[in-house]
């Protein structure tokens, strides 16, 4: 198969994906907390394996402390997914909050007379504004909104990679 149906063939399915998850956002919201549960379980039993496999590794004890953790957290999330989704949800909503009041410090203090500080306030508007609408809205936002962010980002990556393809095949490269 040629690189240029690859993408158009990854840029089609992306976009059910995504069309699917923004349709039924719920069962996407479960999908990326079970998702990460798994990540967490796996990199917490792989760090413990590592902490105590290899006898030079330099702060064994912290590697193990944190990959405990990270088990106890993975184990957690899988075994309560509405009460993880929860605890995404506002992991999410605060990073939003904390990248939105950055990104309006930096037009404020580095990009005030550029081209830039428009956009950068734009964006750190949006962020903050989203990060706090999440934040207030718990827990009843962390039904929708992962799945939602997760709906968007594939949409977005399903309309390049389509796009990308066909542009390729059109001008006959890859």
């Amino acid at each position: 198969m040629k690189g240029t149906t690859v993408l158009v063939v990854s840029g089609i399915l992306a976009l059910v994906g995504g069309f699917a998850a923004l349709i039924f956002p719920l069962p996407a919201s479960l999908a990326v907390t079970v998702l990460v549960g798994w990540a967490f379980l796996i990199s917490g039993v792989l760090g413990l394996w590592a902490a105590f496999s290899d006898k030079e590794m330099s702060h064994r004890g912290w590697a193990g402390f944190f990959s405990l953790l990270d088990v106890v957290v993975g184990v957690w999330m899988l075994a309560n997914p509405l009460a993880g989704m929860v605890s995404l949800t506002l992991v999410v909503g605060a990073l939003f909050f904390a990248s939105g009041l950055t990104r309006l410090f930096l037009a404020f203090s580095n990009f005030r007379g550029t081209d830039m500080f428009w956009l950068m306030l734009l964006s750190g508007l949006i962020s903050t504004g989203l990060g706090l609408f999440i934040l207030v809205k718990l827990p009843a936002a962390s039904l929708v909104i992962l799945g939602t962010l997760v709906a968007i980002e594939l949409i977005v990556i399903g309309t390049t990679l389509l796009s990308m393809g066909i542009a390729l095949k059109k001008h006959g490269k890859f």
